[in-house]
């Protein structure tokens, strides 16, 4: 089995992250650029050699043109490690409108045309694909660091950010000298001292898409159990809550 985490950017002019783990928890792929649609599906296939999880972070299936799916409101009422989420709500008009295209729904058409036999919901012996929530999975699996704002946000200071940024990728590192995966801070390429709003970015898209690709990975392994919010006909979104 491997592990395909994509953080998909909502319009085809900014970066989206993919990463590539394998069964083992090595860390094949890890980079972030401006991929077309069909740039996701070609490296997808590039890696496959038996089934695979592919985790995007973005909405799959939005039914709903107005107002917020059942994931999201779910997910909100829910509490993960003692803590409450926000999630963005998600619906066909807003999107449409703001960005031009559902996004999550045209790459997901595109990875069933190419792999006709994946279906749409974790499984953990054929190929599938599911919808996925970055910061969810930080809470899932990290509930000591979390809150953890390694994410840009306005009036915030950016060494503050890059603080948060330093912070998650210190546990990579323990994780990687724990050998819980291999591969991963070469691919990160992260120095505090040298960072620009550009470089953190960057990072932050390879970030999440590793977070996509290593929250499957704990399902799969049994290190987390499987949470889902929503349902596979209206829209959903899977984490992974690591047992206690």
């Amino acid at each position: 089995m491997k592990f395909i985490g994509v953080d998909l950017a909502w319009t085809y002019r900014n970066e989206t992250g993919i990463c590539v783990m394998d069964a083992d928890g090595v860390v094949e792929f890890l980079d972030a650029d401006v991929y077309t649609n069909e740039a996701v599906v070609a490296i997808i296939k590039a890696h496959l050699d038996g089934p695979a999880t592919i985790a995007i972070d973005a909405p799959l299936i939005v039914n709903n043109e107005t107002g917020s799916r059942g994931a999201e409101g779910a997910l909100m009422r829910s509490r993960i490690h003692g803590h409450r989420l926000f999630a963005f709500n998600s619906n066909r008009s807003y999107l449409s409108r703001t960005f031009g295209d559902i996004r999550g729904e045209t790459l997901m058409q595109e990875i069933m045309k190419a792999l006709p036999d994946i279906r749409i919901g974790f499984d953990s012996e054929t190929s599938n694909i599911v919808e996925t929530f970055p910061t969810g999975i930080c809470c899932g699996l990290f509930p000591q660091l979390y809150p953890i704002r390694y994410k840009r946000k306005r009036k915030v200071p950016f060494e503050e950010t890059c603080g948060e940024m330093d912070r998650l990728t210190g546990v990579f590192e323990e994780m990687e000298a724990e050998g819980i995966v291999q591969n991963l801070i070469e691919k990160i390429d992260w120095d505090l001292r040298s960072a620009t709003r550009k470089s953190h970015k960057h990072l932050e898209d390879k970030v999440d898409a590793f977070l996509c690709a290593y929250g499957m990975y704990n399902i799969y392994t049994g290190a987390a159990e499987e949470k889902m919010f929503g349902s596979i006909e209206e829209g959903f979104i899977i984490l992974p809550i690591k047992n206690e």
